[in-house]
């Protein structure tokens, strides 16, 4: 008998995209936070983050890593224009949901470029520059492919990177001219700078072709880029009690609702209280279900999603 993936009578799938519970996408199916958005209208189908539609595409979810593949754009600003842009991928700011900062980078491609990453958080009365850094001017024969000093940089030349600090629901994105020129110097607006976040194993891949392309075309590098990005989530102990047992067979006295099943604490930011569900070793499946962890269920590794999404751009 195949381990439970959502509760009974919701929609398991959306497309080809697997819909665990906590998350679903029609009411009663979904934990408060965790809902989805399935636009049937489309072909294939479109998952969507929150239930209206508007969020970032979804394209993968995965219980063992407590993790959200999504689909976001880069930000953008045209010669020597100031850019104050926010990411927000529809993430609710008190939601579940929040960026992953042990998955992704802060990038920026420019010349002559400061990049800030700002966060938006409700614990401080100022917003704080949580990563920054800057992209000097670059020319073309600096970035020859199968050049070794060149092909693994990002390193600040046309190009930077920075770990992103802290992971929150939403950002501030600001791109700045270091040279400080006037505006009178270029008659012509083109892209001078483009900023994005990005899961990392993907951007190490990917990175000196973007830069390649980004300059010998940066508009059409910026509009026609879709950029993978990873979440995270978790839940309350506290708000979300009925999904915790106490269980003295267990080391923790504690696990998740389905007996084999432990809880994880290694959650984004280390928030007191918060945690998330896994199958014990030697078992799979949905532990957030009863007797969801049978040692059956299939869900989406992380070189799984990479060969999803290479298939369908």
């Amino acid at each position: 008998m195949a381990a439970p993936i959502a509760l009974p009578g919701c929609p398991e799938t959306c497309g080809d995209i697997t819909i665990p519970y906590p998350f679903g996408t029609r009411q009663g199916c979904y934990r408060q936070g965790f809902d989805l958005t399935c636009d049937e209208t489309r072909h294939p189908p479109k998952l969507s983050v929150g239930g209206g539609g508007g969020g970032a595409e979804v394209v993968g979810i995965s219980i063992p890593d407590g993790t959200v593949w999504i689909r976001t754009k880069m930000l953008d600003t045209s010669a020597l224009q100031q850019l104050n842009g926010s990411w927000s991928a529809g993430l609710r700011p008190d939601g579940p949901l929040a960026l992953s900062a042990r998955h992704n980078r802060f990038v920026a491609m420019g010349c002559n470029l400061l990049a800030n990453l700002v966060a938006h958080d409700t614990f401080y009365a100022d917003n704080n520059r949580i990563g920054v850094c800057a992209a000097l001017c670059v020319v073309r024969t600096a970035l020859r492919p199968g050049d070794s000093s060149t092909t693994s940089s990002c390193s600040g030349v046309g190009c930077c990177q920075t770990p992103v600090a802290q992971g929150l629901p939403s950002y501030t994105i600001e791109l700045n001219d270091l040279a400080q020129r006037p505006a009178a110097a270029s008659p012509v607006p083109v892209v001078h700078g483009a900023a994005f976040i990005a899961d990392e194993e993907w951007f190490r891949g990917q990175q000196t072709a973007l830069q390649l392309n980004f300059l010998h075309d940066p508009r059409k590098v910026v509009d026609s880029t879709v950029v993978p990005t990873v979440l995270e989530w978790s839940l309350s102990m506290r708000g979300d009690e009925d999904l915790f047992v106490d269980d003295t067979s267990v080391s923790q006295w504690k696990r998740c609702i389905s007996v084999n099943s432990v809880i994880v604490e290694d959650v984004e930011g280390n928030v007191f209280g918060q945690a998330r569900c896994n199958c014990s070793s030697g078992y799979e499946g949905n532990p957030y279900l009863a007797d969801g962890c049978q040692g059956t269920q299939f869900f989406l590794s992380k070189s799984d999603y990479y060969m999803v999404y290479e298939l369908n751009r």
